[in-house]
């Protein structure tokens, strides 16, 4: 008798192992997707604190970072807090993800001064469904992010 192919068994088997390793797989890059979504808006926000940092020491003057909620951004302004975030000098708009931000209400406000390149002590923690990443900005004006889960290798352990 002549071997012409697969049986019905056979190619079930393929099937089957194909679609548990195609589950793994997707489970995984989902996993990946929010680590890196979680990393970028972390290094983006510090970034975005050092440019209104700089922007303070070189006008010396006083910068004041207010939050907005739903779907959450930062406005950085001279004086009062604007009525929205698009009112203000500069913006942080959070990129549409997964990532949430904690330890700044609406009432408070983070503030930069100008004169020796110093701050007000602040501190936001950045959050999704993967882990939680930290960023510090000291008197000093040092703006410094890290990691509260292992599970984030781009950025420094708190």
């Amino acid at each position: 008798m002549q071997n012409l192919g697969f049986s019905l068994i056979e190619l079930l088997i393929v099937v089957c192992i194909s679609a548990i390793l195609a589950s793994v797989g997707i489970n995984h890059w989902q996993a990946q997707k929010l680590r890196n979504e979680l990393e970028i808006t972390t290094k983006q926000l510090a970034s975005f604190l050092s440019e209104v940092q700089v922007k303070a020491y070189t006008n010396n003057d006083n910068y004041y970072l207010y939050l907005f909620v739903s779907p959450w951004c930062l406005s950085i302004t001279q004086g009062e807090k604007p009525q929205s975030c698009h009112q203000g000098l500069l913006q942080f708009i959070k990129p549409d993800n997964s990532v949430v931000i904690s330890g700044l209400n609406d009432n408070q406000s983070a503030t930069f001064w100008g004169r020796r390149n110093m701050a007000k002590n602040i501190s936001f923690e950045l959050s999704n469904a993967i882990g939680t990443s930290k960023i510090f900005v000291s008197s000093q004006g040092r703006i410094r992010f890290c990691r509260k889960s292992s599970y984030l290798t781009g950025l420094p352990p708190c």
